[in-house]
């Protein structure tokens, strides 16, 4: 599999061109320090009580490695090598892999997959519906597929995301409009969808 940060998708080159990934990953250790709450996401998917979690898009792992220290089992994926290479480093105890989400077989079902910072608008266009079919085969029944996302003209809808869940029996639960629990206006600029597989 190809090193290349970049493979995959354009807007993701593009992305990896635009910002200093160092000042990135240092952006929320100093949210912390100065007394800001850098883990919205992970309190946000903690009321599912999951003990399982697959971190679709994991990056440096700053979701992962957050729901790990809260007693939570988890898988991160990632494309990116460089951005994985530093999940790993700051978490060598965890288990990253290298993988496309498209295509990537984990091996086992979670409790929870959450997919957090516009993963799936970065996602190639034409692989995003794979992306997510196979994200939500990653559910256990029982368990919670939650997904955040900027809602670009270019990027999945609400509605898409509802459609490529229910293919694979998932069905929606809710839609907020910020990891804070938020409630979607008329004209959302962003979305956290969260979609349910029934236990039976």
């Amino acid at each position: 599999m190809s090193n290349d940060p970049t493979v995959g998708s354009t807007q993701w080159a593009q992305w990896r061109k635009a910002v200093d990934v160092d000042d990135y990953e240092s952006r929320w250790d100093r949210m912390g320090e100065r007394g800001d709450n850098p883990h919205g996401e992970v309190d946000f998917v903690m009321q599912f009580e999951p003990k399982t979690a697959f971190d679709a898009g994991c990056g440096f792992g700053r979701v992962g490695i957050e729901l790990a220290a809260r007693g939570v089992e988890i898988v991160g994926v990632d494309l990116d090598a460089d951005l994985l290479g530093r999940a790993q480093r700051r978490a060598p105890q965890l288990d990253w892999r290298l993988a496309d989400l498209a295509a990537v077989d984990v091996g086992q079902q979670f409790d929870l997959v959450v997919a957090a910072g516009n993963v799936i608008g970065f996602v190639d266009a034409a692989h995003r519906s794979a992306a997510v079919q196979n994200c939500a085969r990653h559910v256990a029944p029982g368990g919670w597929l939650v997904m955040g996302n900027q809602l670009k003209a270019t990027w999945p809808t609400i509605a898409e995301f509802d459609e490529w869940c229910s293919g694979e029996g998932l069905v929606p639960a809710e839609h907020k409009a910020g990891w804070e629990g938020e409630i979607l206006d008329e004209d959302p600029d962003y979305v956290v969808t969260v979609h349910h597989r029934p236990a039976s």
